[in-house]
């Protein structure tokens, strides 16, 4: 028992000075954990995703928000493959999407949105409805921006319209949406109608 307490006696001081330096360096390395889990959730998070248009049941939206806490700045955004523009851009709206990401966007802030149309549909010879833009079906999309510190935060985004023009959903004929229909589809027949009526007469 004597030899114990000796041992404890001559090495028991440089052990709590090691385990002195043990906890003092865990609550430093806690410390930078807390403070890089912070800068984490302060740093901005652009996204970029494809939404229906909200007025239109034929267009689709490309859509880049700021998800995050603070501003982006700097952000580039760019797509593959590229959107090739025709030599004839009349009744388009793509050169307008092409025309804003030709350089970076100065700045995003959280919550702000940018929408441009990417998909609009018209009839086609079959009974679907075809894309009268020059954008791809698929696409990736690469962003990169500026956030806190000194280096870009970069990402990238595989869309496809499919996540979109396969949503299903219900109109009940008692909204708003659903009167409208109605009222559409009275007005056609009564136009029918009178057009049947007027080669009678006529």
């Amino acid at each position: 028992m004597k030899l114990v307490w000796d041992w404890i006696n001559e090495y028991g001081s440089a052990i709590g000075a090691v385990a002195g330096v043990v906890a003092a360096l865990v609550a430093i390395l806690a410390l930078i954990s807390a403070a890089s889990d912070s800068k984490a959730r302060s740093q901005p998070m652009v996204t970029a995703e494809f939404r229906p248009a909200p007025e239109s049941d034929s267009s689709i939206d490309f859509v880049v928000s700021n998800l995050g806490a603070t501003p982006a700045r700097e952000v580039r955004v760019s797509f593959t493959p590229p959107i090739t523009l025709p030599a004839e851009t009349s009744g388009l709206v793509a050169p307008y999407l092409v025309q804003r990401y030709q350089r970076a966007v100065p700045v995003l802030n959280p919550g702000q949105l940018l929408s441009n149309t990417w998909w609009a549909g018209e009839a086609g010879s079959g009974a679907e409805l075809t894309n009268r833009e020059p954008t791809p079906d698929e696409v990736r999309v690469d962003v990169s921006y500026k956030g806190l510190g000194w280096l870009r935060i970069r990402d990238s985004f595989d869309l496809t319209i499919e996540t979109v023009t396969l949503t299903t959903y219900s109109v009940s004929s008692t909204s708003m949406k659903g009167r409208m229909k109605t009222i559409d589809e009275s007005l056609r027949k009564i136009r029918d109608h009178l057009a049947t009526i007027a080669k009678k007469v006529s």
